[in-house]
Formats: structure tokens, C-alpha cells, sequence
């Protein structure tokens, strides 16, 4: 059961940084600011590394799952240009994911997101 929640709590941390990371288009103002994770200039192996020294738990979390992993990979591949058009497509198709997106985006592990998103820069 352990391996089991611990499994989906790693896969919902992978979706949230994807999640987070499409998020910030066309969002009011009321909804989190979550540009800094679009438009990032930061590299994989940064935000690892920042993921790492900040939030070791989440850092964990993805390490334990590949395709996380590369999902987040090639998105920080993604000039900044195509990420922002990914993200208009993926809420479009999926416009329930924004409710989850705001609600994951309080809670303190996407707290720890954002700020690994606004100081990868210094890793």
C-alpha cells in the first residue's frame, strides 16, 4: 500500500511540475503567477540541482520516475515561444487541469516549485 500511495504522490509531484510549468498563460490576475516556470531560462540539470538543495522530497520524487523526467526535460528544451503554445493547447484540451493547477499551486510543494523556478538560475 506504502509503494502504491508512494508511487501516485511521485507521479503527482511529476505532473505538477509539468502542470505548473504549462500554466501561467491567460491566468487572472487573482490565479498564481506561475510565468517564472514558462519562462524560465534555466536548463534540466539546474533545476535539478535546485530542486536537490531546496526540496530534496520532490527532488526525490522525480528522480524516482523517468518519464517525468523527460516530459519536464523537453519542456525546458522548448524555447519559451513553443512552450507558451503547448500550454495554450494543453488547457484547451484539458481545461479541468487549471482548477488542480491553482489548487496544487498553494500547497507548500508548489510553493517549493516556485521557488526553485525563480533561483535555478544560481545553480
Amino acid at each position: 500500500m506504502r509503494n502504491l500511495w508512494s508511487t501516485k504522490r511521485a507521479a503527482a509531484v511529476g505532473s505538477l511540475v509539468l502542470m505548473m510549468s504549462t500554466a501561467g498563460i491567460g491566468l487572472a490576475s487573482a490565479q498564481p503567477d506561475l510565468s517564472p516556470l514558462i519562462n524560465t531560462t534555466c536548463s534540466y540539470p539546474q533545476i535539478a540541482a535546485a530542486l536537490n538543495a531546496q526540496a530534496p522530497d520532490l527532488a526525490q520524487q522525480l528522480n524516482d520516475h523517468p518519464q517525468a523526467q523527460a516530459k519536464l526535460k523537453q519542456f525546458l528544451a522548448m524555447p519559451i515561444d513553443q512552450r507558451q503554445q503547448m500550454v495554450q493547447q494543453v488547457l484547451a484540451a484539458h481545461p479541468q487541469w487549471q482548477g488542480t493547477i491553482d489548487q496544487q499551486a498553494g500547497t507548500s510543494e508548489g510553493q517549493q516549485i516556485m521557488q526553485v523556478a525563480n533561483t535555478c538560475h544560481n545553480y
